[in-house]
């Protein structure tokens, strides 16, 4: 008879990855009740939530049960009430400590300890009664939280095509649609706005709004700025604020360069901010959102990721804030930030005109930034910052840019797993990480690799449609849903639309942006005290090393972190992998998954063979 043979849990300040082991298959399992137990004991132990129900069993109204009601069919789960409300946008508070149990569940028979009825039944169809298989088993603790080893790390819930959201808006009395969510993201007292953005537009603002830095200096250099709420932070400390801030690029479909900066650039220089417009008008792109900030007009710390000051950013996207408090770092950028003050070209005039030579960076700026800064040699965690543009060519070329260089050279030597989140670095993934990530897999058999794409044009196999084609077959291109080849998987995000519906899932929407999946994530080896995470502006393609203004940190050596990153990586992977899935089943005319948990222990059984299980294994031992 089969058993739970370790079971392990993993932790940020929004999401928990709980991931367990089984020898062999469980007669008779029907899945997993996963329980946390908050280790403070201000609650009870809680099962946690899943809203998909049993065959014969219907869930119109989409509330959650627990998993000793309907149970996870799967070997690694993702607690994303533990800090988040259940059924509406109601926050807990950060900074706990949770462990949870195991247990698998089948029909209840006689001898078996049944599963407890936690609470009432709310579902369609008859009840299910569960027993206990064999013992639980429980897992490490892990803290929650924002804080490791001083700095700070968060990330959005920015996943707009989730069931949770439709629900959430239209129980405030509003109706579901892309301009009430526009609406709730704008609006600094929304709950929707609160509950999307986490901890992150805490992150992002900290410098401006929190006592212990208002005695500094702030120095920033930003690509997007259109959110009122940050706006009116900086015009409130406008007597400590130096900023570059760059121009956004047309929008598609659009003629208008910097749509999205122009009213508040405007603003701000009428209010007396100091601003140093940094103007393009062609692809290369002053990518940058950061901030340092100085104490006694020395630099001390740093605010970085791939955050956007907008709502969208803040709201409508997977991204990530960090702040390292280290004066190396801080110096580091400081110096960057006057070189692109220093790298001087003349503004587009009018904005509107054709792409020009003249708005590139020049030569002194790519070669101070093609030099690697130290490893950090005073603090805990190890890391060391490249900027861009960092090439000679002021166009991309086929020659790997010294940052990326170094990063591939970083996930070459991966052991164990490579997880990675990315916008869009290149055309079919060549040119960036995810060719690396593809050929690390390739040239080592055993590791995982797991990351998800917001573009499709990013993902390996991508063929654009040819228009000329003689055939539709060869009209179609080549758009993947997914790309899934030995340990190797590969998912590009989309959403449950109106054609898609299975079972009581209803149509989703995927943006309310250009971006869904915006993060700049690489995360090798989270296990291993070798580990790495590379994260920041940059969007991890040759394209941003050859034309952009960039940041990119790399850290070393700090599990915790890189711990903390790769439950965010799964997080946003997990929730895209099952719609990928489903989108592509669909394409190819196979069966797809019709809405409801399996009454057999057959789908335990088929795990085991294959290898859809390989990540849980790795997170689990």
């Amino acid at each position: 008879m089969g058993k739970i043979t370790s079971a392990r849990a993993y932790a940020n300040n929004e999401v928990a990855v709980i991931a367990w082991t089984v020898d062999e298959p469980i007669d008779g399992c029907l899945g997993f009740d996963v329980v946390r137990i908050r280790i403070d004991g201000t609650e009870d132990p809680k099962g946690l939530a899943t809203w998909v129900p049993f065959e014969g069993q219907r869930n119109p109204t989409w509330t959650p049960q627990d998993t000793g009601v309907w149970p996870v069919q799967k070997l690694f789960w993702r607690d994303l009430t533990l800090r988040k409300h259940r059924s509406d946008a109601g926050i807990r508070d950060s900074d706990f400590k949770v462990k949870y149990s195991v247990r698998a569940v089948g029909d209840l028979k006689a001898g078996m300890p049944p599963v407890p009825v936690r609470q009432p039944k709310a579902y369609d169809g008859p009840a299910r009664r569960l027993g206990y298989i064999g013992a639980a088993v429980e897992t490490n603790e892990v803290m929650v939280t924002a804080d490791i080893d001083g700095d700070r790390f968060t990330f959005t819930n920015g996943i707009l095509s989730g069931q949770w959201l439709k629900h959430a808006i239209e129980a405030e009395g509003k109706d579901f649609n892309m301009q009430t969510v526009k609406d709730e993201i704008t609006d600094r007292t929304s709950k929707i706005r609160a509950y999307l953005t986490g901890d992150a537009l805490a992150t992002v603002s900290l410098f401006l709004s929190d006592g212990q830095f208002s005695g500094g200096k702030i120095k920033l250099a930003l690509y997007e700025l259109s959110d009122p709420e940050l706006k009116d932070l900086l015009v409130a400390n406008k007597d400590r604020i130096e900023i570059i801030l760059s121009n956004t690029s047309k929008e598609r479909g659009g003629t208008a360069w910097d749509a999205t900066n122009k009213k508040f650039r405007a603003e701000l220089k009428q209010k007396g901010v100091k601003v140093h417009d940094r103007m393009f008008n062609n692809n290369h792109i002053g990518h940058n959102k950061f901030a340092v900030w100085y104490k006694n007009g020395a630099p001390q710390a740093v605010m970085s990721g791939s955050t956007n000051w907008t709502p969208t950013g803040l709201c409508g996207q997977s991204n990530n804030a960090f702040i390292v408090n280290d004066p190396e770092l801080a110096r580091a950028y400081d110096a960057y930030w006057t070189r692109l003050l220093n790298d001087k070209f003349p503004n587009p005039n009018p904005l509107s005109k054709a792409g020009t030579k003249l708005q590139v960076q020049g030569a002194a700026i790519r070669e101070e930034d093609a030099k690697p800064t130290p490893l950090s040699s005073t603090t805990r965690t190890k890391h060391q910052v490249w900027f861009s543009p960092n090439t000679t060519a002021v166009k991309k070329g086929t020659d790997v840019p010294p940052d990326l260089a170094f990063l591939f050279d970083l996930m070459s030597k991966a052991e164990q797993a490579i997880f990675f989140l990315a916008f869009l670095p290149s055309r079919a993934g060549a040119d960036s990480i995810i060719a690396a990530a593809v050929d690390a897999g390739k040239k080592r058999k055993d590791l995982i690799v797991a990351g998800a794409i917001s573009d499709v044009t990013a993902m390996p196999g991508y063929v654009a449609p040819d228009k000329k084609g003689k055939t539709k077959a060869a009209q179609a291109g080549n758009k993947p849903y997914t790309y899934d080849t030995g340990h190797t998987h590969i998912v590009r995000a989309t959403a449950l639309g109106k054609d898609d519906i299975v079972g009581d899932f209803e149509a989703e929407l995927l943006k309310v942006g250009q971006a869904v999946v915006h993060d700049k994530i690489v995360v090798v080896d989270p296990l291993s005290p070798n580990c790495v995470v590379a994260a920041g502006s940059h969007n991890l393609g040759f394209k941003a090393s050859y034309e952009n203004d960039e940041n990119l940190v790399i850290f070393r050596g700090n599990p915790a972190l890189a711990q903390a990153y790769a439950v965010h990586v799964l997080d946003v992977y997990d929730h895209y992998r099952f719609r990928a899935w489903q989108a592509q089943e669909k394409d190819a005319g196979r069966p797809i998954f019709e809405g409801n948990i399996f009454v057999t222990d057959a789908w335990l059984r088929n795990m085991l063979k294959g290898k859809k299980g390989d990540i849980a294994a790795y997170l689990g031992k």
